[in-house]
């Protein structure tokens, strides 16, 4: 017999065990799973299940927190090319008819100001100090017939000073820029050199010199916009309105003074 019989019934002998062996699969064809069932599959090194985490206290979602406002220190300078001041004076001598006359200086000086930008977008500007003087000399004529003749004053370039006297902390600035502020009040300064001409007020008049000051003006609204531009910040007023009224002598004579400020000032 050739000897890979023996080895060969040994084989066959002992499959015949390991297959009436109770629990032992191997090399027994798999048998249906039960009805409704799936096949489990056990193995050797099974994967550990993830430990399960402590309960802790439920997590607050995050709160937003607005940004802090950015504040901006301006000094803004008055361009002179731009900024004028429109005065109107209505002179009312008593006897004689009342007489109108205007001019136009140019401004200069300066405005210190704080503009404040808010998280959410807003914005609001802040008028620290305003200074404010006549650029140019302004002069002005009225005049009556030949007899009465006529009165010239003048306000020398520098005299006619603006400054501020009380005004809001913050103004609004809309979206786009604009604003428009009541209640603002502003101190004038400066005097008015006064020339009487002709056979009545030569004499009646003569030369001399009026006080302009006004303490505290009547409410002025601010109507303008604060906007930045090519890195610059710019402030335009084009219509601010002060009005006040004087008594030069004891006859009755009075001046009316209407001061519109045409005022553009670039942060420098």
């Amino acid at each position: 017999m050739p000897p890979w019989a023996s080895a060969l019934r040994a084989l066959s002998a002992l499959s015949a065990v390991l297959l009436v062996l109770p629990g032992c699969h191997l090399l027994a064809p798999p048998g249906p799973s039960p009805a409704g069932q799936e096949e489990s599959v056990s193995y050797s090194n099974p994967i550990p299940e993830p430990a399960p985490r402590k309960a802790k206290g439920h997590d607050p979602e995050p709160r937003w927190i607005p940004s802090e406002p950015q504040v901006q220190h301006l000094h803004m300078l008055i361009d002179s090319g731009s900024s004028t001041g429109l005065i109107a004076l209505v002179l009312d001598p008593g006897p004689l008819n009342p007489r109108r006359a205007a001019t136009t200086c140019a401004l200069k000086g300066h405005i210190a100001a704080t503009v404040t930008t808010f998280g959410n977008g807003k914005r609001s500007f802040t008028i620290e100090r305003i200074s404010l003087a006549s650029a140019s000399d302004g002069r002005l004529r009225f005049s009556w017939s030949p007899l009465v003749g006529s009165i010239r004053p003048l306000i020398p370039a520098g005299i006619l000073t603006i400054k501020d006297h009380t005004l809001p902390p913050a103004i609004p600035v809309r979206r786009d820029g604009s604003f428009s502020q009541p209640d603002c009040h502003f101190r004038v300064g400066g005097t008015c050199q006064v020339r009487g001409s002709g056979i009545i007020l030569a004499g009646k008049v003569g030369k001399t010199v009026e006080d302009l000051t006004i303490g505290k003006t009547e409410p002025v609204t601010l109507t303008g916009s604060l906007v930045r531009r090519k890195g610059r910040w710019i402030l335009h007023i084009p219509a601010a309105i002060m009005t006040d009224r004087f008594e030069i002598d004891d006859d009755g004579t009075s001046l009316d003074l209407n001061f519109t400020g045409n005022i553009t000032a670039i942060a420098e």
